[in-house]
């Protein structure tokens, strides 16, 4: 009971550090210059494919060198856009106050099909579900998701554990993770082309929170571990031809910077990691649909605001220096660019 009280009392004064934190960053910012729609801005280079992306709860799309807003209706803030494999289709969430929800939009901005239904009907706000980071597996079919499910009025303790489901089913059908307590859970996950599942687990030692990168070969199986808790490594991205996994360590760092990093991966042992990016603020890094570079989100100067960087052959023995593609915007940095080959 003792250690219960402990580990409670240091999640509320975690808590209260990080709106502190967000505040003084939220009075800073007030002080700088505001971000540019993107629809006003030109990249400095054409990347390969389209992207579609989240700035301020809008998804925009990026394609041959041109933003289009896709005017998705201000209902919430739009985030996670996730292409839909052989389709021209994307998944998103819709994040609200008191829920968030997932919808199916083609890529003209057409909502086709509201997925989720996670605003129950009781007045009891708590059973209301949040979802987050979709992702469809290759088949175009089996879909994924962050859910904080099951839940009851009994405890506020709930942590995100990934299910599975179908696009034109269940969206939640089957539970493949269980999520460490206290820790907010289990997410960014990313179907592999074996039939495995990648993804990022939290977990609490000291008081202290981390992230390792975990494959499940089979629901709810015990994770094999790619990565350890000195390291703190989050936010894997898989190139597509399932070789090369790019993460986020804070390892370190004390959480001042990050590192952006790639390593081999074959079956379920990583390779030696290599640095790509060096004491930054590095975000949501998202491979290319042709596999031909690798792309992250940081900020250049004092607005914080996050821009778009590429860098081209990143899985290659001689990467290409980083070279930034956006300035003046304010991209979603829990929201990865969502990639389409056309």
């Amino acid at each position: 009971m003792r250690r219960f009280l402990v580990i409670v009392l240091l999640l509320a004064l975690m808590g209260g550090f990080a709106f502190g934190v967000n505040r003084f960053f939220a009075l800073r910012k007030a002080h700088v210059a505001a971000a540019t729609t993107p629809t006003l801005s030109r990249p400095a280079f054409v990347l390969p494919g389209t992207l579609y992306i989240a700035q301020q709860g809008a998804i925009y799309r990026l394609n041959k060198g041109s933003f289009t807003d896709l005017h998705l209706p201000k209902i919430g803030t739009w985030m996670q856009p996730a292409v839909v494999p052989g389709t021209t289709n994307f998944v998103a969430v819709l994040r609200t106050a008191a829920y968030s929800e997932v919808f199916l939009i083609d890529g003209g901005g057409n909502i086709l099909k509201q997925l989720s239904h996670n605003a129950t009907s009781s007045s009891t706000i708590q059973l209301n579900h949040w979802m987050f980071w979709p992702r469809v597996g290759s088949d175009g079919q089996t879909f994924y998701v962050s859910y904080d499910s099951p839940k009851s009025t009994a405890s506020l303790e709930i942590e995100f554990a990934v299910w599975a489901g179908s696009l034109s089913a269940q969206l939640t059908a089957k539970q493949w993770t269980d999520p460490f307590g206290y820790t907010g859970g289990d997410v960014g996950a990313i179907p592999m082309a074996n039939g495995a599942l990648l993804y990022s687990k939290y977990q609490i030692s000291g008081g202290q929170v981390y992230s390792r990168l975990a494959i499940e070969t089979r629901a709810r199986a015990n994770p094999v571990y790619l990565t350890d808790a000195e390291t703190d490594c989050g936010e894997p991205a898989l190139s597509p031809d399932n070789t090369t996994l790019a993460m986020i360590c804070t390892g370190g760092t004390g959480l001042q910077s990050t590192h952006l990093e790639i390593a081999t991966l074959t079956g379920t042992k990583l390779g030696t990691p290599r640095v790509l990016v060096d004491n930054c603020l590095c975000a949501s890094p998202a491979w290319a649909a042709d596999g031909t570079g690798l792309s992250y989100f940081a900020p250049v100067d004092a607005t914080g605001h996050f821009q778009l960087w590429w860098i081209a052959n990143a899985a290659g023995v001689t990467p290409k220096a980083p070279k930034q593609v956006t300035e003046g915007l304010d991209f979603d940095a829990t929201s990865p660019p969502a990639w389409s080959a056309t």
